[in-house]
């Protein structure tokens, strides 16, 4: 009878066995990996808290005093009138009659048909007011308006003041039907 023959058929499981057991000094487990915090686009955490207070539509109301943005109720369309309410036709500031009349205000500039402004800064700011520098460089001709625009919630009317020596004046407008 062969009595190697049971120790040989252990021998290899007990090998297999003792391969796969980690050595006394290796962790059993992974070590953890380190997860990043997500950052929300103002800046903070992304602790999953909701919008900051004055969320509407996307955006905080009003930022901070100086801000070089406009506030979001002056954002929009425009035509210059006399104080009759404006069609969508008097709105298309590429029609010939309409030119220099419609101002597109958006978050961080305002433009005419060929012409406009960007913040170089703000002097003044309120929900529905802003004072500030604009570069309002066109073609090659280095250009700065300093202008104030105010929103009249009863009127309904945006106010536009050009406080420039040589363009002083100011101009009313009403918003532009959407859609």
């Amino acid at each position: 009878m062969n009595t190697l023959a049971p120790l040989c058929a252990a021998l290899p499981l007990a090998l297999l066995a003792s391969a796969c057991t980690p050595a006394p000094d290796e962790p059993t487990e992974p070590a953890p990996t380190e997860t990043a915090i997500p950052v929300e686009p103002d800046g903070g955490i992304g602790d999953g808290a909701g919008p900051p207070i004055g969320y509407d539509g996307g955006e905080a109301e009003e930022p901070s005093a100086f801000a070089q943005t406009f506030p979001v109720a002056i954002r929009g369309k425009w035509r210059a009138t006399d104080g009759d309410a404006v069609t969508r036709e008097e709105c298309d500031g590429y029609e010939s009659a309409n030119i220099g009349k419609v101002l597109t205000v958006r978050e961080d500039s305002y433009s005419f048909f060929e012409t406009g402004g960007r913040f170089i800064s703000v002097s003044a700011r309120e929900p529905g007011h802003i004072r500030a520098l604009f570069d309002t460089t066109y073609a090659d001709e280095p250009t700065r308006d300093e202008l104030e625009f105010r929103v009249d919630p009863v009127a309904k009317t945006l106010t536009v003041e050009n406080f420039d020596a040589g363009e002083r004046g100011t101009v009313t407008y009403r918003r532009c039907p959407s859609g």
